[in-house]
C-alpha cells in the first residue's frame, strides 16, 4: 500500500465517524459522466465543438498535406538532385515547425478555455450534490476516481440523480 492511500484510509478513519461510512449516508458522483450527459454539460461541449471545430477541421487539412509532402518527397527522392531532396526537405521540416507551433497555440487556447468551461458546471453540479445529499440525509459524497477508493457498491451512485438536478436547475 502506498504511503499516500495509507494516510488518506488513516485520515479517513480518524475524522469520519464509522455510521458516516454505512451505506445510507454515503454516495458517490461521477463528474466526467455529470459534465458528459448533463444538459449543461452538453451546451458547454457543443459550445468548445462550434468555436474549436472549424479551426480542428483546418489543421486535419495542413496535416494531410505535410503527410502528402512528405510521401512525395520519399517517392521522388530518388529521382531528384541532392540538392533537390534537402531543398524539399527543409522545406516539409518548416512546414512542419509551423504546423506544430500552430497546434501547441490552440491546444493552450482550448485548455484555457475548458478550464472556463468547466468552472460554469462546477459550481451548478456542486449545488446540485448537496441539494441530493441533503434531501436523501446523505453523510458524505465522493468521486469514484479518488485516491485510495478502491471498491464503491453501484448502488450508491447518485450520477443520475444530480444530472436530473442539475437539467432541472439551469439553462
Amino acid at each position: 500500500m502506498s504511503r499516500v492511500a495509507l494516510v488518506v484510509a488513516l485520515a479517513l478513519s480518524i475524522l469520519v465517524p464509522t455510521h458516516a461510512l454505512a451505506a445510507e449516508v454515503l454516495g458517490y458522483v461521477d463528474m466526467q459522466k455529470v459534465l458528459e450527459e448533463s444538459k449543461l454539460g452538453k451546451r458547454l461541449q457543443d459550445e468548445l465543438r462550434e468555436e474549436f471545430g472549424p479551426r480542428g477541421e483546418t489543421m486535419a487539412t495542413e496535416e494531410q498535406e505535410i503527410r502528402k509532402l512528405q510521401q512525395s518527397l520519399e517517392r521522388d527522392a530518388p529521382l531528384m538532385s541532392a540538392d533537390q531532396v534537402s531543398k524539399q526537405e527543409a522545406e516539409v521540416q518548416k512546414r512542419i515547425e509551423a504546423f506544430q507551433e500552430k497546434a501547441n497555440a490552440i491546444q493552450q487556447e482550448i485548455m484555457k478555455v475548458q478550464q472556463t468551461k468547466s468552472r460554469e458546471i462546477i459550481g451548478p453540479a456542486r449545488d446540485s450534490i448537496t441539494a441530493v445529499a441533503k434531501k436523501k440525509k446523505i453523510g458524505m459524497v465522493v468521486e469514484p476516481g479518488m485516491s485510495g477508493l478502491l471498491y464503491i457498491d453501484e448502488t450508491l451512485d447518485l450520477t443520475p440523480e444530480i444530472i436530473k438536478h442539475l437539467d432541472e436547475n439551469t439553462k
